[in-house]
């Protein structure tokens, strides 16, 4: 059973090949947590788990939602996370919480897919993302062949940088940057609610019809991406930005 989150749809395409490979059941994750809505997911076939890397590691509320859930049937759980430039040690963390789990971990394997935060970094042009999107096709099916051999994935030695990254940087990270103020909506905004419904944490309201964040944000980037009318900026460090979503990218 292929568990999975995704902001801006890198995960959900990694999942739906995944899903493809290993004939298995994929289940998005986000209504689930959105509503606060503790499951029991029952499975013959090892788990696997598919998310983004936030700050190389897991995202927090997802390995916090997992804690609330109840697993049945096997015992054996991969992990494949997608990243822009690393996933550091992010290792060490999923292994934690699969251990408060129960659950036999069967390694860790990275996909190296587009950057989409906007808020920080510049992101890589259309033609650079679809190379990146091409090679990681081949890294998908390697990642289903450990999994459909029950092997488990090799451990790779995490350097002091990625140990750095993924423990005191992803602190200073979630402490102090990954914060809601900049976010803000411009005169191009329909009052369409669609900010806040594809907001994971509920952190989006409104006021007037506009949308009010709340302090409570993962930086997921869906609700900057996915605006159908890119009416949201963050700062001036997205103005006149693309906006990055993978179904941009491979239907052109």
């Amino acid at each position: 059973m292929i568990l999975y989150f995704s902001g801006t749809e890198n995960s959900e395409y990694i999942a739906n090949n995944l899903r493809k490979i290993l004939v298995d059941d994929s289940i998005d994750l986000f209504h689930f947590i959105k509503n606060g809505e503790n499951q029991t997911f029952e499975s013959e076939k090892p788990f696997v788990l598919v998310c983004p890397t936030y700050s190389w590691r897991v995202p927090r509320f997802l390995s916090e939602y997992l804690q609330k859930c109840e697993f049945k049937g096997t015992r054996d759980i991969y992990v494949v996370m997608n990243y822009g430039d690393s996933f550091g040690n992010a290792i060490k963390y999923i292994k934690a919480t699969t251990k408060k789990l129960g659950l036999n971990f069967k390694g860790l394997y990275g996909i190296k897919m587009p950057e989409n935060y906007l808020m920080l970094f510049d992101l890589d042009s259309d033609e650079t993302n679809r190379k990146i999107v091409e090679a990681a096709k081949t890294e998908i099916l390697k990642a289903g062949e450990y999994i459909k051999s029950g092997k488990e994935i090799p451990e790779k030695t995490v350097n002091l940088i990625g140990k750095i990254e993924s423990g005191i940087v992803n602190s200073f990270f979630f402490k102090f940057i990954t914060k809601d103020k900049k976010f803000y909506y411009t005169d191009k905004c329909i009052k369409c609610g669609f900010c806040a419904q594809v907001c994971v944490l509920n952190n989006i309201s409104y006021k007037d019809g506009h949308p009010i964040w709340n302090g409570n944000c993962t930086h997921c980037c869906a609700c900057i991406s996915k605006c159908p009318v890119g009416a949201i900026e963050y700062g001036k460090k997205t103005v006149n930005k693309e906006r990055y979503l993978l179904s941009k990218i491979i239907s052109k």
